[in-house]
């Protein structure tokens, strides 16, 4: 099979992360680009020659592609997923998958019917610190999981405090921050459900909505085998981590100070926490660390593959292979819907 071509939707902050990332795919090659700004194209390197087009819709007219990714405004996601169905192209849609579920089943409804796959990104399942944790839960190493947990909570409180614009959710609808429940937390809800196997059986929480005050966001989730989960968020307030829980990131990410690049000092480091009956796993995603804990104290988990960001790059990876194998999507659009149907818990 002759190399994929893969075209790019929205060159935001993530969409230009995706597109360095794309440089070292094998079997596939990054060939065009499209933004309604033209002045994101400055960002790119000529010496790549991407073809660079103000509207995805003569970007998929022209540009012969294999595959799109649509890293665009989440409202455009299914009109953008519809057209590259239409155009016979597979499609990879970043998170949120949509802005409500029934948007979500059109677009896995019309993926089908075109016979293209629905890839929905899910980067935190190729972290390398998430994958190596899923595969020691699996395993067992820290028994029956029942509890599991995670928070972003800081700032320099509320006058500092900057919600995502309506350009990025719509007025009235589930918005916030970017390290709040929507936009961040639907990772978590994923990963929670993919590392363990569990399943969601009911919730509940309080969500924040663009255009309204900021205040405190949670969900709690009870799952099928017991286990309960709780994610907290908060940028209108302050941190209370001391200097000494802070660490040394070893991948790019992201936290409540913004965007973190590896080697730098985290002082506030995202992890994720997963505590079962034979011991506990602490999960630093972003700083690329894991440690695991029992009664005799904890210890590092060494880990293999590239430290963020090339997860995204790995997510696109997986989408080409699965491709050229003929595979269905390993991370397929249902996993964004079941996803987006647990963050509306913290709605109802």
């Amino acid at each position: 099979m002759s190399e994929l071509r893969v075209g790019l939707a929205g060159l935001g902050n993530v969409g230009r992360i995706h597109a360095e990332a794309y440089r070292h795919l094998e079997g596939a090659r990054l060939v065009a680009v499209a933004d309604a700004n033209p002045a994101a194209f400055q960002a790119l390197d000529p010496a790549r020659g991407l073809a660079t087009f103000t509207d995805v819709g003569r970007m998929l007219a022209e540009a012969k592609l294999d595959i799109l990714c649509i890293a665009t405004t989440v409202a455009s996601h299914e009109a953008l997923t519809l057209q590259a169905a239409a155009a016979g192209v597979q499609v990879l849609v970043e998170k949120p998958i949509a802005l409500d579920p029934a948007s979500a089943r059109r677009m896995i409804e019309g993926c089908a019917k075109a016979g293209v796959r629905l890839f929905y990104g899910s980067t935190y399942r190729f972290l390398p610190a998430v994958m190596k944790a899923r595969e020691l839960v699996r395993a067992g190493l820290i028994g029956e999981v029942v509890l599991m947990r995670e928070q972003s909570l800081g700032g320099k409180g509320p006058e500092h405090a900057k919600p995502m614009s309506e350009h990025h959710y719509p007025k009235g609808g589930p918005g916030g921050f970017g390290m709040g429940l929507v936009d961040h937390g639907i990772h978590l809800i994923d990963v929670f459900a993919w590392v363990t196997g569990a399943r969601v059986t009911g919730g509940h929480g309080r969500g924040n909505r663009t255009g309204q005050p900021m205040r405190p966001e949670f969900l709690q989730l009870d799952y099928d085998n017991g286990a309960i989960a709780e994610l907290v968020y908060d940028e209108c307030t302050f941190p209370t981590e001391l200097p000494n829980e802070g660490l040394f990131t070893l991948g790019d990410g992201w936290d409540v100070d913004g965007y973190v690049r590896a080697g730098g000092w985290i002082k506030h480091p995202g992890s994720i926490h997963f505590y079962g009956t034979k011991g506990a796993l602490r999960v630093f995603h972003y700083a690329n660390q894991l440690f695991h804990f029992t009664a005799e104290g904890p210890r590092l988990i060494p880990l293999e593959g590239a430290p963020p960001p090339d997860h995204f790059r790995a997510q696109m990876q997986s989408l080409v292979d699965d491709v050229r194998a003929g595979r269905p999507a390993a991370t397929p659009g249902e996993a964004g819907l079941a996803a987006l149907e647990t963050l509306l818990l913290a709605y109802r």
